[in-house]
C-alpha cells in the first residue's frame, strides 16, 4: 500500500469512464432507434413511391385522354395536351430521382426515367408538328415509348411488392 493514500483504495479516474460510457449509451440507443427504422424502410420507400404514382397517374390519365379526343380535330389543344403530359412525366421523375431506392427498384428506377426521359423527347418533337396528320405519325412511336415506361414501373412495383398499377403508367 502507499503510504500517502493512507491505506486507501487508489481513486477512479471518472472522467476516464465518462468518456468512454457516454458515447457508448449513446450507440446503444441509436443502435435501439435504428432497428424498428430499418425494419420499415421497405414500406416507406414503398409508399413513396405511390404516393408519386398515383396523382402522376391521374394527371397522365386527363392528360392522354384530351390528348386523344383533340388529336383528330384541334392541333393547339392536341399540342397543349402533351405539354402537359411532359410536364407531368418531368415532375414525376424529378420527385423519383429525389428517392433512395433499395439496389433491386434503384436500377429499375433509372431506367424508367431514361425511358421517361426518351418519352418527353418524343411528345416534345410531337408537339413541332404543323398539321394533326404530322402529329399522329408519332401515335405509333408514342405507344412504344409509353409501353417501356410501363414495363420498367412493372419491375419497380414488383420489386417493392406493390400490386400491377392498373390503367396507370405508373
Amino acid at each position: 500500500m502507499n503510504e500517502r493514500q493512507g491505506g486507501k483504495a487508489p481513486a477512479r479516474n471518472l472522467a476516464g469512464f465518462v468518456l468512454i460510457a457516454a458515447p457508448s449509451v449513446v450507440v446503444a440507443v441509436l443502435l435501439v432507434l435504428a432497428v424498428p427504422y430499418y425494419a420499415g424502410a421497405s414500406a416507406r420507400i414503398s409508399s413513396l413511391y405511390t404516393s408519386l404514382a398515383a396523382p402522376a397517374d391521374k394527371n397522365l390519365a386527363a392528360d392522354v385522354e384530351g390528348y386523344r379526343r383533340s388529336g383528330h380535330r384541334d392541333l393547339a389543344a392536341a399540342r397543349l395536351y402533351l405539354l402537359r403530359q411532359a410536364e407531368a412525366e418531368t415532375s414525376f421523375d424529378n420527385q423519383l430521382g429525389a428517392i433512395t431506392f433499395p439496389p433491386a427498384p434503384d436500377v429499375h428506377a433509372d431506367l424508367l426515367i431514361a425511358a421517361d426521359q426518351k418519352r418527353i423527347k418524343l411528345i416534345r418533337s410531337q408537339t413541332r408538328a404543323k398539321t394533326i396528320r404530322q402529329l399522329q405519325s408519332f401515335d405509333a412511336r408514342d405507344a412504344s415509348a409509353i409501353a417501356a415506361v410501363e414495363a420498367q414501373a412493372a419491375m419497380i412495383r414488383r420489386d417493392l411488392g406493390l400490386p400491377a398499377a392498373g390503367q396507370g403508367l405508373y
